[in-house]
Formats: structure tokens, sequence, C-alpha cells
């Protein structure tokens, strides 16, 4: 049992999610501790695969028990062990507090609302655990997928923001799937691990280059780094308490996470910062986030929105300290991530 543990964390609330609609048609009230006993039984999984990595290193799981590169594989080492900790920790919270909070906003949506909010912890909770590109891909759009639905659902002027969301995100997409193809074509491999060995003798190669481009710009918008932030502010700000209170915390953070394996595990410091000057453009665009967004967020007379600003201001703090690309940077950064998520899981719930 223990060694199912990685792949349980997905399985658990895919399983839920796709019950919760029959348990909604036979009793609407029973969704509220379903969800909340999918989310537990997520929970108590991620400390267990903490504790394991802790004590004896780096978790592999083949999945079909088919050996990379071939098959799909799930790595978990220190830093995604503590992403899955955050995640269903925050994602548990939001679903004790949503069950007043839907009753006044969406009364007539609570079904369909737990259904989607579970898939988009399956979307999470796969970005951070997968160790194929395309698999992160795959888990990246389910992600989005569930979070214009979540959004859409909200109050007036919702469909609209979640339509600019869908914009934005199928642009960032289709810049990570065009990543993707081209390492692809240069390697003929997706597995993380793969790439990691076979990239540095392509580093002089210009399809690298322009791969390694397509994954920067994908994910600065995914997680809305200044100026490709428009999306944000208005789909958090119209969407439902609940939805906010779940995504705000964890999309922008996750997607520094992804930001940070792509520069140092498919690729490594040689590449992304002695090769590139993608470190120094990362730290400027961090300070220009971090300046717009404090500015922003003063100019707000909404508290939601506000908060929003705030988000895009904290985005620059953990990409301005990822480009410095030194041990006490990085350290920030991952402490940030955890720091941020419940700083604004508070914001979010009490702006609710």
């Amino acid at each position: 049992m223990i060694d199912q543990l990685p792949v349980l964390t997905i399985i658990i609330p895919l399983v839920f999610a796709f019950i919760t609609p029959l348990l909604g048609w036979w009793k609407e009230r029973f969704c509220y501790p379903w969800v909340l006993l999918s989310l537990s039984l997520c929970m108590i999984c991620s400390v267990f695969v903490l504790f394991r990595v802790i004590s004896t290193g780096t978790i592999h799981y083949y999945l079909g028990n088919w050996t990379p590169p071939w098959g799909i594989e799930y790595v978990i080492d220190h830093l995604n062990a503590l992403m899955l900790v955050i995640i269903t920790v925050t994602a548990l919270l939001v679903a004790v507090y949503s069950k007043k909070s839907l009753e006044q906003e969406i009364p007539e949506k609570i079904v369909y609302f737990y259904t989607v909010f579970l898939l988009q912890v399956v979307g999470f909770m796969g970005i951070v655990v997968t160790g194929d590109m395309f698999n992160l891909y795959v888990f990246l759009e389910i992600t989005s997928l569930t979070g214009y639905a979540l959004i859409a659902v909200g109050e007036d002027g919702a469909p609209l923001a979640s339509f600019r969301y869908i914009i934005m995100g199928t642009v960032g997409a289709c810049f990570y799937l065009l990543g993707v193809g081209y390492l692809y074509i240069a390697t003929g491999s997706l597995n993380i691990a793969d790439l990691s060995s076979l990239l540095p003798g392509l580093y002089s190669s210009k399809v690298i280059l322009v791969a390694f481009a397509f994954f920067f710009v994908g994910i600065a918008i995914k997680m809305a780094l200044f100026p490709l932030h428009v999306w944000l502010p208005d789909a958090y700000t119209k969407a439902p308490s609940a939805a906010s209170a779940l995504i705000a915390p964890l999309m922008t953070k996750i997607s520094v996470y992804v930001m940070i394996r792509v520069m140092f595990t498919v690729f490594n410091p040689s590449f992304t910062i002695d090769m590139l000057p993608i470190a120094d453009i990362m730290v400027g665009l961090g300070i220009f986030a971090i300046m717009a967004g404090a500015i922003m967020a003063l100019a707000q007379t909404d508290f939601k929105r506000m908060l929003c600003y705030i988000v895009i201001a904290e985005i620059g703090y953990m990409v301005g300290g990822t480009g410095l690309a030194n041990a006490i940077a990085m350290k920030g950064v991952i402490l940030h991530i955890l720091n941020d998520a419940i700083m604004t899981l508070g914001l979010f719930t009490v702006a609710g």
C-alpha cells in the first residue's frame, strides 16, 4: 500500500470527482462531507509521501510498470513532496470554508462546483508529481479547464473574465506544447530524467534554444508574470469566493514550481544561467512585477481585486529569486511558495 501512495494522491480525488455528481443526484447534502473525506485522504497520503521522501530519498513510481523513458514515471523528491502537502492542505481548508460560501453565492450549482473542484485538485497534484513533460502538459490543461469552469460560475462579469482567461491560458498552453514538441524532435524523449541527460550535448542547437524560449513564455503566462498578467485580476475577482481561495494560492505557485523544474532539472544551470541571459531577464521582470503589482494594488477600491495585484507582486519576488539562482535565493523562493500560499489562502477566505 505504501508503494502506491504516489498514484493514490491522483486516483483518490479523480474517483471521488466522478462519483460526486451521482451522490449529489441522490442526496445533495452528502457532497460536502464526501469532498472533505476525499481531500482528507489525499492529505494523509501526501504527508506519508513527504515523510518517506525525507527518510528514504526520491520516490520513483512507474505507471503500469512500464519503465521510463517509454512509460510515464512519477518522481517525488523533497521539493514536490512539499508541494503535495501544500496543495492538499490548502484544498482541504478551502473545502471546509466553502460550505457557507457556496450556499450564499451559487446554491443551485453546489454539486457541479464540488465535482470540478476535485478535478482541479487532480490537475494540481498531477503537475507536481509527474516526471514526463507531455504528461505535465495534460495535467496543466486539466487544471486550466477546471479553472475556467470554476471562475465562470461567479458573479456578474465572471463569464467574460473566464473567457479572457481561456484566451490567455490557451496561448500559454500552446507555447508550452510547442516547447515539448521541439524537445521531442531533438531528443526523441519526453521523460524529464532522460531529457536532463540528453540535452547537454545539444545546448548549441537553435532548436533547444527556441524550445526553452517557448517554455519560459508559456509558463510566464500561466503564472501571470507582469506584463502577462492581464487575465488574472478579473478572473480571481469575479470567481466564487471558494474558487478564488483555491486557485489564487496554488495556480501561480505551482507555475513557479514548473519554472524551477524546467530551468534546473530538464535543463541545467550551465544552460539557463551561463549560456543565456535568462537570469538577468528574470530579475528585471521580477522587479517590475513587484513595483507594478504594489502600485496597482494601492490604486484599487475593491478588496478582492487589490489582493489579485498583491499576488502579481508576490510572483515577482519568486521569479526574481529564481533568477538570482544562488542557494540563499532558491531557499527563499521555496519557502516563499509555502508562505505565500498560506498568506493568499487567508486573505482570499477573509475577502469571501
